[in-house]
């Protein structure tokens, strides 16, 4: 997929299982396991990362999505300590978005802030 393509379709996700992903978002939040609550979005034959939340057979471009925060791509070095305040801060500053962090392959990832449609 091209890259346009690929957030289209990701926006195309973010509104078909909105209210689930509000709902994930809140509960990370709301019981302290993160301020900083990140969406994996990952074809199916890839590593994962987080829980499971929808499966790649609910999406209409075979996305599965999970749910992670900062702490465990922390942990897991995928956010290196010299790039974590710069991380918050730019998380911070959209707020008002949802974190996604898009795998397009094992090597190739990358972080995405689209809108939460509320």
């Amino acid at each position: 997929m091209m890259a346009k393509d690929i957030l289209i379709s990701i926006e195309n996700e973010v509104a078909k299982h909105q209210e689930h992903l509000i709902q994930v978002r809140s509960v990370i939040i709301d019981q302290s396991i993160s301020n900083y609550p990140i969406f994996v979005f990952q074809k199916p034959s890839q590593a994962i990362l987080g829980s499971k939340i929808i499966d790649a057979a609910a999406s209409t471009d075979r996305w599965s999505i999970f749910i992670t925060h900062l702490e465990e791509l922390y942990h897991k070095k995928i956010i290196l300590e010299d790039k974590l305040e710069d991380f918050q801060f730019q998380y911070k500053n959209n707020n008002d978005k949802y974190c996604i962090l898009l795998i397009e392959n094992i090597d190739e990832y990358s972080f995405v802030f689209t809108p939460m449609e509320i």
